[in-house]
């Protein structure tokens, strides 16, 4: 399997990069095989403290490659060699899309140019995304015949709201990056110079920060399924850890001697 999804450590930030840029990374069966993998291998890096995800070649990703829709019925198999079909094949590119979210790091996804249909939900998956001035984001799965089912209709609506995500499905239609912003679609606006170097060095903070930015995104989105007595429970749980931990002490001693913070992530 060649290498369509590279790995590489920067400053703490693991650069997950899509290299497809030849079709403008569209995303094929070993791109989701190699993105979930990638992801994994973040999570168990101790060199890492945040990821950065983009594609290589000025463009995030226009959507699925049309080999994955043929690839159901024709060689999709597991580890037994039995065919993969149905809720299990698309439960398998799921996965894929929902490791950027469960992983106990910050991930950002760093949009440029086309952010079509599989990879506006790719990008929906992570925990904040940032778009270059030249951003185009669309659901495009109904020009497909299709809905979106990466995830899409499950995080559009807590993103966005229901109405405006039902509206971009229904229409497929692009969105640009100053909307993006204004809709909460995306949450930050880099750089038009070099917007992967502004992504870069915002990320690179997060990577260096404490050990609660790693807790935080899942403590978010957890809440969001539990009621007031149980939210305030696994917050009062996740601030236990942070207290217990050496971050907060970093934190107060470099308070005390006017110094900048030396973080471990912990």
């Amino acid at each position: 399997m060649s290498e369509v999804v590279s790995y590489e450590v920067v400053d703490g930030v693991a650069h997950v990069t899509i290299e497809r840029p030849e079709v403008k990374n569209a995303m094929s069966l070993d791109v989701f095989d190699q993105l979930r993998a990638r992801a994994e291998e973040a999570a168990g890096d101790d060199r890492v403290g945040a990821v950065l995800l983009r594609g290589r070649g000025g463009v995030f990703s226009s959507g699925l490659d049309t080999s994955v829709f043929g690839a159901q019925a024709d060689a999709a198999t597991d580890d037994d060699g039995e065919p993969i079909t149905g809720h299990g094949f698309i439960a398998g590119l799921q996965d894929a899309f929902t490791a950027y979210e469960t992983i106990d790091k910050p991930t950002v996804a760093c949009i440029q140019s086309y952010c079509f249909g599989g990879g506006i939900q790719l990008a929906a998956a992570c925990h904040v995304r940032a778009v270059a001035p030249d951003a185009q984001l669309s659901v495009l799965e109904a020009r497909w015949g299709l809905v979106p089912d990466l995830g899409g209709t499950w995080r559009l609506p807590r993103l966005i709201g229901l109405g405006r995500a039902t509206e971009l499905v229904l229409t497929a239609r692009r969105v640009d990056a100053e909307e993006a912003v204004r809709i909460g679609l995306a949450e930050w606006l880099l750089d038009g110079d070099d917007p992967v170097a502004d992504a870069h060095d915002r990320v690179r903070r997060l990577a260096a920060g404490p050990g609660a930015l790693r807790q935080s995104p899942r403590l978010l989105r957890e809440n969001l399924e539990r009621d007031r007595t149980a939210a305030l429970r696994a917050e009062a749980d996740a601030q236990l850890a942070c207290l217990g931990g050496p971050d907060f002490v970093e934190a107060v001693t470099a308070s005390l001697e006017r110094r900048d913070p030396r973080f471990v992530g912990r």
